[in-house]
């Protein structure tokens, strides 16, 4: 190390040396071959010191760790609902960590705080919400924990004060909704019991008829309706509820409509998708993931609300140590279930600012495009049956022979890819999500040739071991 260098410029010129290491690693290794966890803590320098030591040592430390580390940003990962690397989001998120602004006052965020309502705004004119409120979250379970609560404080308005008391509070969702709905449910006293899973038709969305039999039958049994939560993107098949039909059935029986959209939020972007979200200025809320299809480096979500104040109504106490001076609308602590928050929100804006409409739309559309190009080589493909044509950016398909399970880890321990698995007519398939910006159609090439020698390498073994 120079002595003379500053040690924030140090830690920029390690920061630098580390991202590009770990680019180069990406190039040479896409996946990271797994190791056990005991044989990672011996060759790891964890132990927590009792003499700190110098950046130099904790930059070798955190090389180590990273080379260790599962990539997400190489063309061949294909496992979640995220992917990729967008430089200007890396850029606002590693600014936004240097600032150190916590979110909860203009005080203290200043400019800061009109990044994110500038965010919030126009996220909500996308989705149909003339004058959104909103928040950042940690995530999509938040969003949508976020939503149910206001669900909730709508329904039961003395709630806050009194507790629960009276009949039974029912929540509405598909039976492919994403955990996070069932945890909301019971993280706010309602009761697993009271959530209703509502069936499904063959493309995995929920049934407007079946939703409106389970309400009236729990009406005439004494329980009282409370909210729908409607899926945009179920994390399997990638299918979209029928908001319209869903917000009849919300407008006749008076009950909240939340959007889970921290998946398929984004297709409102390409104006080729956009109709998925058909409907969606009908609902009370939503939540919506940037992290997802847009790019933004994790997390960063959002909760919108169609209708302003509800958020400070359910959320906002009294911190006179905290709240010294300026509006509400300038302190988003009040409609947060968070105090402290990091600032979420630069990532996106930088990277918002990077790509603008068009690239954002374009990117989506690359998403769709790459989406379609993988079904067809599934379908072309003698060994390969896709279970469902794609409803968005999810091809789900089974290989001849071969367990989905077994594939997909065969596949990572090789180094060869990282691909997901998944429950399909109760038969496990393989999951391949086509939302990563390094992924191209060579990735794709490269990942079923390897794919499908794996599962035929797969297949000879099993009929060896039954030979044998």
């Amino acid at each position: 190390m120079d002595p003379d260098l500053d040690p924030l410029e140090h830690v920029a010129d390690l920061f630098t040396r580390i991202l590009l290491e770990r680019q180069a690693q990406e190039a040479r290794e896409p996946v990271v071959p797994p190791r056990d966890p005991e044989s990672l803590r011996d060759v790891l320098d964890l132990e927590l010191p009792n003499k700190g030591q110098c950046l130099e040592t904790v930059g070798r430390r955190l090389r180590d760790l990273v080379r260790h580390t599962p990539t997400t940003a190489s063309g061949s990962f294909f496992n979640q609902l995220f992917g990729g690397r967008e430089p200007a989001s890396l850029l606002g998120e590693t600014v936004a960590a240097a600032l150190n602004n916590s979110m909860y006052t203009y005080k203290v965020a200043g400019a800061q705080v009109l990044v994110e309502l500038e965010l919030i705004k126009q996220m909500g004119l996308l989705v149909g919400f003339d004058d959104a409120d909103g928040v950042f979250t940690p995530g999509g379970s938040l969003s949508n924990l976020t939503g149910m609560l206001l669900a909730r404080d709508r329904a039961r308005p003395r709630l806050r004060a009194e507790g629960f008391s009276g009949p039974r509070l029912r929540v509405y969702t598909s039976k492919d909704s994403h955990y996070s709905v069932a945890k909301a449910v019971t993280l706010l006293g309602l009761g697993s019991e009271n959530l209703v899973r509502v069936a499904v038709d063959d493309r995995g969305r929920m049934v407007p008829a079946a939703l409106e039999e389970a309400i009236r039958a729990d009406v005439a049994a004494g329980h009282e309706p409370m909210m729908v939560n409607a899926t945009a993107g179920t994390t399997v098949l990638g299918a979209f509820d029928p908001l319209d039909e869903l917000a009849d059935v919300c407008e006749d029986h008076g009950l909240w409509l939340h959007v889970d959209g921290a998946f398929g939020g984004s297709a409102v972007l390409d104006p080729d998708q956009a109709d998925h979200l058909s409907g969606c200025g009908r609902a009370d809320s939503m939540a919506w993931d940037a992290h997802k299809l847009m790019g933004a480096q994790l997390s960063c979500s959002v909760v919108l609300v169609r209708e302003r104040g509800l958020l400070a109504r359910s959320l906002d106490e009294n911190a006179s140590y905290l709240f010294q001076g300026d509006s509400d609308e300038l302190n988003p602590g009040t409609r947060s279930l968070q105090c402290g928050r990091r600032n979420d929100a630069l990532k996106l804006w930088t990277l918002w600012q990077s790509l603008g409409n068009e690239g954002l739309a374009k990117r989506l559309a690359g998403f769709r495009s790459l989406a379609l190009h993988a079904a067809k080589i599934v379908q072309e493909a003698p060994d390969l049956k896709l279970v469902r044509e794609p409803e968005f950016l999810n091809v789900c398909f089974a290989v001849d022979g071969v367990s989905a399970e077994n594939l997909c880890a065969e596949l990572t321990d090789r180094g060869l890819a990282m691909v997901g698995y998944a429950m399909v007519d109760g038969e496990a398939v393989v999951r391949l999500t086509l939302v990563n910006a390094q992924a191209d159609e060579n990735d794709l090439k490269l990942l079923f040739k390897r794919l499908r020698k794996v599962a035929a390498e797969l297949r000879e073994a099993a009929l060896m071991r039954a030979a044998s």
